[in-house]
């Protein structure tokens, strides 16, 4: 059984997605995404090209990660300005 590289990079994105549900960091979930295009880019181009995919990869990681930070940022992270934090010493 070969196994094709849109397939491996498939089986990776999965294996990130686990691992973010058992962490709740968005970091995983980002790679595992980022994951998942590569995939698609590499079924549908047909091959593998190792630049290509990783400038995919990182690019699509960094701006998944920063906007599933943005979006779900919880209010607890948000200081008011108002308010004096009681952890500040």
């Amino acid at each position: 059984m070969n196994m094709e590289f849109y397939q491996i990079s498939i089986i990776v994105g999965i294996s990130f997605i686990i691992i973010e549900m058992f962490t709740l960091t968005y970091i995983f979930l980002g790679m595992g995404i980022a994951s998942f295009a590569v995939a698609l880019v590499q079924y549908v181009l047909d091959g593998m090209s190792f630049n290509r995919d990783l400038m995919i990869f990182a690019i699509l990681c960094l701006i998944v990660i920063l906007a599933s930070r943005k979006i779900f940022k919880k209010k607890s992270d948000q200081t008011i300005s108002g308010e004096e934090d009681v952890n500040q010493y």
